[in-house]
């Protein structure tokens, strides 16, 4: 067994942990662990800096709202802050992220790096994340005119069957 830590950031965007206590998790041992053993933290009071696309830069930089002054769903890609995920990669860590949202990727050598669908940032250049991070884009971000090509849906099954256990 290797004597390195391991390092596991769950991001579980608007999770209600009040309404999850409601239910029984019996069943989920690893989503009961989380519930009951999760970190409260605080947000920016003000109303129109409570978007999920603000408040996760800000944990992943430690920068308020005001300091990042980043407002828009993608526009985290014009900026190279120093986030989480660079100081773990410079400490030693192999790091990978999936879908960190609105985070510009500025890691030196990523495990793999799969950008959010609104960010305008490179993937980790694997053959898997370059698919998979152009699908995830297409998919969202055509899904209000539900126009795709039959290429479209040949990758997302590709996707599937490379990473799905049925």
């Amino acid at each position: 067994m290797s004597d390195k830590k391991k390092l596991v950031l769950i991001a579980l965007n608007e999770l209600n942990f009040d309404a999850l206590k409601l239910y029984d998790l019996s069943k989920l041992p690893n989503l009961k662990k989380i519930v009951e053993n999760y970190k409260l933290t605080y947000s920016e009071t003000d109303y129109n800096k409570l978007e999920p696309w603000i408040q996760w830069l800000t944990i992943y930089t430690g920068l308020s709202a005001d300091e990042h002054n980043v407002f828009r769903l993608g526009d985290g890609d014009k900026k190279n802050f120093n986030d989480i995920f660079s100081n773990l990669e410079n400490r030693g860590f192999k790091v990978g992220a999936i879908c960190p949202m609105n985070l510009n990727n500025n890691l030196n050598n990523p495990v793999f790096f799969i950008p959010d669908p609104w960010t305008k940032t490179k993937s980790d250049n694997s053959f898997y994340s370059k698919i998979i991070s152009k699908t995830f884009s297409i998919f969202i971000n055509n899904n209000a005119n539900n126009k795709y090509e039959i290429k479209n849906y040949c990758l997302l099954l590709l996707i599937f069957l490379k990473f799905f256990r049925f």
